[in-house]
Parts: C-alpha cells; sequence; structure tokens
C-alpha cells in the first residue's frame, strides 16, 4: 500500500474503527468527533500516526483540547472515546487503542498541557502525544 496524506490516513483510520466498532462515521457533520454508535450515542474521535516519522521520530498523534473537551462533556451524558490507530510504514493497522477523554486529557497534562498551534489553520491549543503514550503494541 502507498503513502497515504495525513487526511487519506486519517479517513482510512476512521473507516477502520468503524468497521471494528460497528460505528456510522460521521466527519462531515461534526468537528469535534469522527464516528458515532447510532444504537448506544458512543462518540468516537479517531486519531491516525505512522509508527515512525520520515525523520526517523516516534509518529504523534495531534490532539486538539476543544475536542477532548467537548468529548469529556459528552461522555458525561452518553459515552465517548479518543481512539488511536498506529500504522506501519506501509500504512497498514498494527494497532488500535481507545482511552477515555480524561484520561487522554491527565496524559496531556503530565506530558506539559497544551500548547499553541502556530503552524496549522485551525486555532486553539494542541498537543502532539507520540504513540508510545497511548498504544500498546
Amino acid at each position: 500500500m502507498g503513502q497515504r496524506s495525513n487526511e487519506a490516513q486519517g479517513e482510512f483510520a476512521t473507516e477502520h474503527v468503524a468497521d471494528v466498532f460497528n460505528l456510522v462515521v460521521e466527519n462531515e457533520i461534526e468537528d469535534w468527533y469522527d464516528a458515532i454508535n447510532e444504537r448506544t450515542g458512543t462518540k468516537h474521535e479517531c486519531k491516525s500516526t505512522r509508527r515512525e516519522l520520515s525523520n526517523g521520530r516516534p509518529g504523534r498523534f495531534r490532539l486538539w483540547e476543544d475536542q477532548i473537551a467537548s468529548l469529556e462533556a459528552s461522555d458525561r451524558t452518553a459515552t465517548a472515546w479518543v481512539t488511536f490507530v498506529l500504522l506501519d510504514q506501509g500504512g497498514d493497522v498494527v494497532a488500535v487503542q481507545r482511552r477515555k477523554p480524561t484520561t487522554v486529557r491527565k496524559i496531556v497534562e503530565k506530558r506539559g498541557g497544551w500548547n499553541r498551534a502556530g503552524h496549522d489553520q485551525r486555532s486553539g491549543r494542541q498537543h502532539k502525544l507520540p504513540w508510545p503514550e497511548v498504544v500498546d503494541e
């Protein structure tokens, strides 16, 4: 499988998660989650990265503070997950790991917190989380 753009990689990962957990993809409807279990209302925000970046460093998941806050609020009334998808260099799925939004926020806080996103069009604060912090291979 050839290299995918970041957008195509994210779409591939979301479709994979939807298949695994029997979800409906809604990433064109909402910007703070990608898919939902229509029966239970459980929301999933899917994040993907490759095991290793082109510079040889571990891949990182880009998290947005506002997304995690929205997922935490949803988790109080239904359920929500941040679902991490680790890909190999060929773009195949290596591992899928779900974490509760509160757990993800605590990991980010332990690692120094949220930062301004200076190079991205999206406003708000982000954190780039190395995959070994949340995925058990």
